[in-house]
């Protein structure tokens, strides 16, 4: 009767050991997203945000924005992630921007954004601006994380956000390529967004049952627990 139970309990442990060496459990991380435009505009004008990229639809486009006093040309967003070597980015940019906010007009050719993670290394954002223009003055085309201005210069009512970058709660990086804010009462206009990190890695890759290495370590297992206890069997005969 012992025998039997202690045979049991080496094959019942025997078992626990290979499901664990075939487990298959990846990483995956599902906090990294882009999208094209959010608006906020005075008189309850809302949109987005929209188009979205995610890992479950990791690219989006749409062909033009129109809310308000804000309007687009071709809006692309897409999203990656390869847990296997321990990497994701998002982007997004919004192409032929013109959008006006409390009478300050509000141009660029393009406006992208970037979000770049690798598994031990700090998540990073980027920013590229062509023919940007604010109330006719030229904006930088790379501009510094959280580069801010305000328009007019001399009675600021805009604040123009360039390459702004949130550490998120979650250990996330969010990068605004531009973000036009009404100094008082509504409006915000967010153009460019992706959100990623930190990069997931998958464990190790476990020893397969069908393999050699599983199989053969699996049949020792149970053939120690029974040559043990025939050896304590043999022991208490004598």
């Amino acid at each position: 009767m012992f025998l039997g139970r202690t045979f049991a309990v080496s094959i019942a442990a025997a078992t626990t050991l290979l499901m664990g060496m075939t487990s298959t459990a990846h990483a995956r991380s599902d906090t990294v997203n882009a999208y094209g435009a959010s608006i906020s505009l005075p008189l309850g004008v809302n949109f987005g945000p929209a188009p979205v990229a995610n890992l479950g639809n990791p690219t989006a486009t749409v062909a033009s924005i129109n809310v308000g006093t804000v309007s687009t040309g071709v809006v692309a967003v897409e999203v990656e992630q390869n847990t296997t070597v321990g990497t994701e980015a998002a982007r997004a940019s919004v192409d032929g921007l013109s959008a006006t906010l409390l009478g300050i007009g509000i141009s660029a050719g393009s406006i992208q954004s970037e979000c770049t993670a690798t598994t031990g290394l700090p998540t990073t954002g980027s920013t590229l601006l062509a023919n940007a223009q604010v109330l006719g003055t030229t904006l930088t085309s790379n501009p510094a994380p959280n580069t801010s201005l305000q328009f007019p210069p001399l009675l600021p009512l805009i604040e123009v956000r360039l390459n702004e970058q949130i550490p998120n709660g979650d250990g996330t990086l969010t990068v605004h390529g531009m973000r036009v804010r009404a100094l008082a009462g509504d409006g915000d206009i967010i153009l460019s967004s992706a959100t990623c990190g930190p990069a997931t890695l998958d464990p190790p890759n476990p020893v397969p049952l069908a393999s050699g290495a599983g199989l053969y370590l699996a049949l020792g297992l149970v053939a120690a627990g029974g040559g043990t206890m025939l050896l304590r069997r043999r022991r208490q005969l004598v």
